[in-house]
C-alpha cells in the first residue's frame, strides 16, 4: 500500500513539473510572437525603393519650405512685358525668304541678322542710288561754277537759281535714298565702293529671346508683314486685376507670392512697384504690376497667375500638397531615413496639415525633425501605394 502511494505521489509531482514547463514554454512562445510583432511594428512603416523605382513613379523629393501663408489677397493675372521690350519683325519692303537664322527660342543681340529676304527692286534701289550720287557731283559743281559766276557777274541770276534748284533738288534726293538703304540694312560704304548686295539683311531690334518664327525659305514677304516676335524677358513682370473693393488693400511695396496656373507646386515672389490710375469699367478693376524677385526660370509673358496679395506676414513650414497622403482622417508624409548607391529607405510619420494656399500646406510635426530632412514632396500617393502592397504581401506569407 505504501507502495503504491509513492507511485502516485512520484507521478503527481511528475505531472505537475511537466505542467510548469508546458506554460514556461508556453510563456517564451507567447514572447517570441509579442518580439515578432513589435519588430513588425518598427519596420511596417517603413520601405526601400530603388533610385531607378523613383524615377519611374516620377517621385521627387526636396525638404521644408518657407512659404508665408498669413492674411493673403487673393488676384489673378498673367506674366507681361513692357511695350518697349517686345518687337514685332517685319520688313520694309516685300521680298522673298532667301536665309533664316534662328529658331524659336534663340536668344539674340540688338543688331544681329535674323534673316535674309531677296528681290529685284533692292537692286534697282541700289544702282538708283549710284547714279544719284553721280548726279549730285555733277550738279554741286554746276552750281559751284554758277555761283561764282554770278557773283563775277558774268551769268544771269536765271541762270544761278535754276543751277541751284537743280542741286538742292538732286541733294534731297540723295539724302531719301540714302536713308532707306540705312533702313533696309544696306552698307553705304560698300555701296560706295562699287559692290550690289543682292539681298537685304533683317536685324533684331531689341535684344532678347525669338517668341514666334512666321517665314521659312522662299515665302515671299509682303510690306509690314510680321516674320519674328523677339521678347526681352530681363523685364518680364506681373500685370494684376484688383477688384474695386479691394484696391484700398494694394500698396506699393508689398510682397508677393505666385504660381503658374500649370503649375502650382511652384511657387515665386513679387513685389508691387506700381499701381493702375485707370479703373476699367467693363472688369471693375484696376490693374497693378509687381517685379519678380529672383529667378524667372520657366517664367514666359502672357502665361496665367494665381496670386497672393500679401497684407500680413506669416511664414510657416510647408510642403506641397502631393506631398501628404491620408488615411483614416490622419495625415502622413515620407520622409528619408537611410540612403546609399542601390536603396532609399523612407519612413512614412504622421504629422498635422496647418493652413493651406497656392497648392501648399503648413506642416505641424508631432515630433520634431530637422530642418534639412530630406522628404518626398511629389508622389507620397505612390510610395504609400507601393508600402501598402509590401505590407499586404508580408501577411500573405
Amino acid at each position: 500500500m505504501k507502495n503504491i502511494l509513492k507511485i502516485s505521489t512520484v507521478y503527481l509531482v511528475t505531472i505537475m513539473l511537466m505542467g510548469c514547463g508546458n506554460t514556461t514554454l508556453q510563456k517564451e512562445g507567447h514572447t517570441d510572437k509579442n518580439d515578432t510583432e513589435d519588430t513588425h511594428e518598427e519596420t511596417k512603416n517603413t520601405i526601400a525603393l530603388q533610385p531607378k523605382q523613383l524615377n519611374v513613379m516620377q517621385i521627387e523629393l526636396g525638404t521644408l519650405q518657407s512659404v508665408n501663408l498669413g492674411n493673403t489677397l487673393k488676384v489673378n493675372g498673367q506674366l507681361e512685358l513692357p511695350p518697349q521690350k517686345m518687337a514685332s519683325v517685319s520688313a520694309l519692303l516685300g521680298g522673298s525668304v532667301e536665309k533664316v537664322t534662328v529658331i524659336e527660342g534663340d536668344y539674340v543681340k540688338k543688331g544681329q541678322v535674323i534673316a535674309y529676304l531677296k528681290n529685284p527692286e533692292f537692286i534697282k534701289m541700289q544702282r538708283d542710288y549710284l547714279t544719284s550720287k553721280g548726279n549730285f557731283s555733277f550738279l554741286r559743281k554746276n552750281y559751284q561754277r554758277k555761283k561764282s559766276l554770278f557773283e563775277d557777274g558774268i551769268t544771269s541770276a536765271k541762270s544761278f537759281q535754276e543751277a541751284e534748284a537743280l542741286f538742292l533738288e538732286s541733294k534731297s534726293n540723295l539724302s531719301a535714298t540714302k536713308a532707306s538703304l540705312k533702313m533696309m540694312g544696306i552698307d553705304i560704304s560698300l555701296l560706295e565702293n562699287g559692290k550690289i548686295i543682292p539681298t537685304i539683311p533683317v536685324k533684331a531690334p531689341i535684344k532678347g529671346y525669338i517668341q514666334n518664327v512666321e517665314i521659312n525659305i522662299g515665302k515671299y514677304i509682303s510690306p509690314e508683314q510680321e516674320m519674328f516676335e523677339i521678347v526681352d524677358n530681363e523685364h518680364l513682370h506681373l500685370g494684376l486685376k484688383i477688384f474695386e473693393k479691394d484696391i484700398d488693400k494694394a500698396k506699393v511695396g508689398q510682397k508677393i507670392t505666385f504660381s503658374l496656373t500649370t503649375k502650382p507646386n511652384k511657387v515665386y515672389e513679387a513685389e508691387i512697384f506700381a499701381l493702375g490710375k485707370a479703373f476699367d469699367m467693363s472688369t471693375r478693376a484696376v490693374k497693378v504690376h509687381a517685379k519678380i524677385i529672383g529667378n524667372h526660370e520657366g517664367l514666359l509673358t502672357g502665361m496665367f497667375v494665381d496670386a497672393r496679395i500679401i497684407t500680413t506676414t506669416s511664414s510657416v513650414k510647408a510642403l506641397p500638397e502631393s506631398a501628404f497622403v491620408k488615411e483614416n482622417g490622419l495625415d502622413y508624409i515620407f520622409i528619408q531615413k537611410e540612403k546609399n548607391e542601390d536603396t532609399i529607405v523612407l519612413e512614412k510619420i504622421q504629422v498635422n496639415k496647418g493652413i493651406s494656399d497656392l497648392g501648399f500646406s503648413e506642416v505641424v510635426f508631432i515630433n520634431t525633425i530637422p530642418d534639412n530632412t530630406v522628404i518626398v514632396t511629389k508622389g507620397a500617393y505612390y510610395v504609400n501605394a507601393e508600402l501598402n502592397k509590401s505590407e499586404f504581401e508580408e501577411h500573405e506569407h
